[in-house]
């Protein structure tokens, strides 16, 4: 790769975004941040002085090209554009960069929790004026955990030791995948974005653990641990439960899928992939923190834009995910919203809605 192909514009400005453009920086890459308009103020030092500050597992200070509230000056000229963002800023954002990319532009969604990188295709097809769509991937989850301080500042606890990585259409995989794994080297390529999707595994886990603390966690107010303290053993059967249904999601898809535990282990979180004790005693879930509401993204993205959108690809393929269900309408009941009834991420907007299970393995594949 020559130095001009390493420009890369990261769209976000979270803790996750800025650790990926920090670690994209300290790698030889130049890299431009751009935030959406309701959330500049959050990166307004950046502004004027585009550097970050990183401690943990990288050290050091992060020189950034540009940090900027113009989304066209981010990414014109960048031969990758990154989304590093929970999946409630994956529409925003895909429409305001609907009108900056290009077609030769490949686009990735980090993570894509379920369908990000299908829910940012659509929009970008919808509301630019290309003539087409330029290839848009997602990974499985993020390379890494860390932690935000100040609006310069980011701390990186753990490099995750696997990350699937698949685009739409399929055949861009390899030529992403080749471009990210110089900074990146647990990235492995998967062989489409319903594999990148049902390998999150934050749905198996945190409406679980959300719902069967529901009380506690209103209690409490914070102040408390979600692994160490949240998982028991009754959680950790629900968990089970939960997990077999996406496995078997995944094995009507033709999707290779590990369970929720030796994922955990082969990422570095744990070392036992036992469904109780990979959670609660596993080096990387400890020293979290715990969430101080049931409004929290655990429930808000992880049951409202992955499990909707699990039991909705569940009726195209014909498969019963009844502890899905069951903590869909939970949460539906302890959050005051009906989320099937009006989803924040179904088949609709991914661009699935009335195509037969073929259709949707083929389309997923070969975009």
């Amino acid at each position: 790769m020559t130095a001009d192909e390493r420009t890369a514009a990261v769209l976000g400005g979270g803790a996750g975004a800025r650790a990926t453009a920090a670690e994209l920086a300290l790698g030889g890459w130049r890299v431009r941040l751009w935030d959406l308009p309701e959330f500049l103020q959050g990166m307004a030092e950046l502004l004027g002085d585009h550097h970050l500050e990183v401690d943990g597992l990288s050290e050091g200070r992060a020189d950034l090209e540009l940090a900027t509230d113009d989304i066209r000056d981010a990414c014109r000229g960048a031969a990758l554009i990154l989304i590093v963002a929970q999946s409630p800023g994956h529409r925003p954002i895909a429409e305001e960069l609907a009108r900056a990319v290009t077609y030769d532009q490949p686009v990735v969604v980090m993570p894509g929790g379920t369908g990000g990188a299908l829910e940012v295709r659509r929009v970008i097809a919808q509301q630019s004026d290309l003539g087409g769509v330029p290839p848009v991937a997602e990974t499985s989850t993020l390379p890494f955990a860390a932690r935000g301080h100040g609006q310069r500042g980011v701390t990186i606890r753990h490099r995750v030791a696997l990350v699937k990585l698949a685009a739409l259409p399929s055949r861009a995989t390899r030529r992403i995948g080749r471009m990210l794994r110089p900074v990146f080297g647990a990235l492995r390529e998967a062989r489409s974005v319903l594999e990148t999707s049902l390998s999150n595994g934050n749905p198996v886990i945190h409406p679980a653990v959300m719902l069967l603390n529901a009380a506690f966690v209103e209690r409490v107010e914070g102040g408390w641990e979600f692994y160490a303290d949240g998982v028991t053993p009754a959680v950790a059967r629900l968990i089970e439960a939960v997990d077999e249904e996406r496995l078997a999601l995944g094995q009507a898809m033709g999707v290779e899928l590990l369970p929720e535990p030796e994922m955990s282990v082969r990422q570095g979180y744990s070392r036992v992939d036992d469904y109780l004790i990979a959670y609660r005693d596993g080096p990387g879930f400890q020293d979290l923190g715990g969430p101080e509401s049931l409004e929290h993204r655990y429930l808000t993205e992880d049951v409202a834009y992955a499990m909707v959108t699990w039991l909705e690809l569940a009726e195209a393929f014909g498969v019963e995910m009844p502890a899905a269900e069951a903590i869909v309408r939970l949460t539906s009941e302890l959050l005051d919203r009906d989320l099937r009834a009006e989803p924040a991420r179904g088949l609709e907007a991914l661009g699935l809605a009335g195509m037969t299970a073929e259709e949707i393995a083929a389309f997923c594949r070969d975009g």
